[in-house]
């Protein structure tokens, strides 16, 4: 299949690589089919890109990447709309956000990541609001840190 992004351009890929949000992202319902992609200049980061809607795409990273102790606990309501039947088969992303012209500002929300079960793409957007767990997280320094080799 082929999609044209504002963002990315001609983008080819395949029915079968097609995230299905039933309620889609907070703030945004509408978008349900979304495709990750994956630029190698900009590893770590993928983007979360909506095929509903060519303007729609969302930076996101590996929680682990930049939080290491990230830990989250889905409930099984959320788990039967995944259809997960093994936890290993879920994967994580933070939403990351960057202030124009201010990269060393970045942060990620831990209040509501992504999860994907990649045995079907089904995926949810869970809010969390336990303490800890907040919309802004500066993950710079981290991400530095982490890229570079540093402990």
């Amino acid at each position: 299949m082929v999609f044209e992004s504002e963002h990315f351009g001609k983008i080819n890929y395949k029915k079968s690589e097609t995230i299905w949000m039933a309620k889609g992202l907070l703030g945004f319902e509408g978008s349900h089919q979304f495709i990750l992609l994956s630029p190698e200049e900009q590893d770590p980061f993928k983007w979360l890109q909506s095929v509903d809607d060519e303007s729609l795409a969302f930076l996101v990273i590996d929680p682990l990447l930049v939080k290491p102790d990230f830990n989250i606990d889905i409930n099984p309501k959320d788990l039967a709309i995944l259809e997960c039947k093994n936890a290993s088969d879920l994967i994580i992303y933070l939403l990351v956000t960057i202030p124009k012209g201010r990269i060393e500002q970045m942060t990620a929300n831990l209040q509501a990541p992504i999860i994907i079960n990649r045995a079907n793409l089904h995926a949810i957007q869970l809010i969390i609001n336990e303490s800890g767990h907040i919309t802004q997280y500066p993950i710079f320094k981290a991400l530095e840190k982490k890229l570079s080799g540093d402990k």
